[in-house]
């Protein structure tokens, strides 16, 4: 075998050896590294925790919630039933012609007031004169025939028979001279009871018919009030109750209750009732409008802001306070009153502290901070000295919102979903920047939240309440609103028929005291 064989046969073996293996690079084992020390960094926070970050929560959840909070004393309130009708006469009666004929004089005017029997106006004799003299000749005959046949009686001469005939004949002229002269009497229209004379129309010259109407009476001495009482409070007015009456002219007046109906109205479902008003001097007119107190009885109640009201954790309506050792407690309430700027409520200790700013972010069983209002900013009203003040507009208990449903504006309004850490650290040192982050809302704000009701949700409550909506369908027709009159007549309120913040209010306040019943 040569040389070049050898080579040849050598070659495949050189193929098959492995190439000899690099070092591997810097920056490989440098990431490595890299990754390793990250590791290390970040497992070393669970070995050695620092101490600042993890006392700093707890320091910030240990400061008490800063509320503020006014005294509240129970004042005795007096109870009604408010209701709005229209005032109508004591009497309305027509005035008629007792004989037909031509009027011949005229002696009053329309608006005249006039004593039961005064002359009105005469009606032309006619040929009544003759008719008079006529029957007075015949009853002087009819007088002397009686009187012969009388006589020749008592002397045997006549029978007993014709005294009875000559009797009668006497009765029979009698009777037809005093017809006669009664309708010659009638000719004369005079008042038929004290009162003003109205719709009266008739002119000299002018035949009226027998018993015709030529006009009417009206007596305005007592005036009687007309209203529709609820059926749920009927059973609170009795006959002889006084009832404070406020006429449309701003004419105030006592009244006493006449006379309550024994059915209610079909469509309706309430009960007729009226209300005796004395009018001694008759100034005022009837037909008009007047609203109708009758008071039935006096409860404790306190003053406040519907803007104060709370919902328990099971739904039930009620306040916010601060009892022994600044402690937050619940207290339901009950609607005594409502009025337009503000309401009575009953249910709650006779006197007590109730938040006014700051109730949506405390709880029941909460350690809070008080404080009393800012300088300068209305405090809650004097209930004792003066109920009817006005109120102030205290930030709302924000119930049924969730923290995306709220932001942070210019007012200071501080979503419900804020922790702790979110809220600015107090040191007791500045009262005006703690309360700076409680939560305040502005009265409109408070009335736009109040008047989201739903037509359907109003229709179905008046409907419970015995208001007769209509259909309920969600739509604000014409039933709806009538509804919603009468609601408002009954509880005092403006009457509207719109859907107003105090008519919104009060249906919430009914549907939460029925619930507690």
């Amino acid at each position: 075998m040569t040389s070049t064989d050898e080579n040849r046969t050598q070659t495949p073996a050189a193929e098959t050896t492995p190439p000899a293996r690099e070092p591997r690079s810097y920056a490989g084992w440098l990431a490595t590294l890299f990754v390793l020390a990250l590791v290390g960094w970040m497992g070393s926070g669970y070995l050695y925790p620092a101490e600042d970050t993890a006392t700093a929560p707890q320091a910030r959840q240990q400061q008490p919630f800063t509320v503020e909070a006014f005294a509240s004393t129970a004042k005795a309130v007096t109870q009604f039933v408010a209701a709005e009708g229209q005032v109508s006469p004591d009497r309305i009666t027509p005035v008629r012609a007792k004989v037909g004929g031509t009027v011949e004089e005229v002696l009053v005017a329309k608006g005249d007031f006039l004593e039961e029997g005064a002359l009105i106006a005469r009606i032309a004799l006619d040929d009544r004169s003759a008719q008079v003299a006529q029957a007075e000749a015949e009853l002087s005959r009819r007088q002397g025939e009686y009187d012969r046949v009388s006589g020749l009686a008592d002397r045997g001469y006549s029978t007993a028979a014709e005294v009875e005939a000559a009797q009668a004949e006497l009765a029979s002229a009698k009777a037809a001279l005093a017809a006669i002269r009664q309708t010659t009497g009638d000719t004369e229209i005079r008042a038929p009871i004290t009162g003003v004379l109205d719709a009266f129309d008739l002119d000299l010259g002018e035949f009226v018919a027998a018993s015709a109407e030529i006009g009417q009476q009206i007596d305005i001495d007592p005036l009687t009030v007309d209203v529709q009482i609820a059926q749920q409070n009927v059973g609170k007015v009795r006959v002889g109750q006084p009832a404070a009456v406020t006429f449309i002219t701003g004419e105030a007046r006592e009244g006493t209750v006449r006379y309550i109906a024994a059915n209610a109205d079909t469509a309706t479902r309430t009960f007729p009732v009226e209300v005796l008003v004395e009018n001694p001097d008759r100034d005022i007119p009837a037909g008009i409008s007047a609203q109708v107190r009758i008071p039935t009885g006096e409860t404790p109640a306190h003053f406040i802001s519907a803007a104060l009201l709370a919902l328990g954790p099971d739904g039930t309506l009620g306040v916010k306070a601060v009892g022994e050792n600044d402690v937050v407690s619940f207290h339901p309430i009950e609607l005594v009153r409502a009025e337009t700027d503000g309401i009575w409520v009953s249910g709650l200790p006779d006197e007590l502290r109730i938040i006014s700013v700051g109730q949506g972010f405390v709880a029941a069983g909460e350690t809070v901070r008080v404080v009393a209002p800012e300088p300068g900013k209305p405090g809650e009203p004097d209930t004792a000295t003066d109920p009817q003040v006005e109120l102030p507009q205290p930030a709302p208990d924000i119930v049924g919102e969730t923290a995306s449903d709220q932001e942070q504006g210019d007012g200071g309004i501080v979503a419900q979903g804020d922790t702790d850490a979110d809220m600015p650290e107090t040191d007791g040192t500045d009262v005006s920047t703690e309360t700076a982050a409680i939560t305040r809302q502005t009265a409109a704000e408070i009335e736009a939240s109040l008047e989201v009701l739903p037509v359907r949700a109003l229709q179905q409550r008046l409907e419970t309440l015995g208001y007769s909506p209509g259909t309920v369908d969600g739509v604000l027709g014409a039933s709806t609103r009538s509804a919603i009159r009468a609601y408002q007549r009954d509880n005092g309120m403006d009457v509207t028929g719109e859907v107003t913040p105090a008519l919104a209010g009060a249906l919430l306040l009914d549907d939460a005291a029925e619930t507690d019943r």
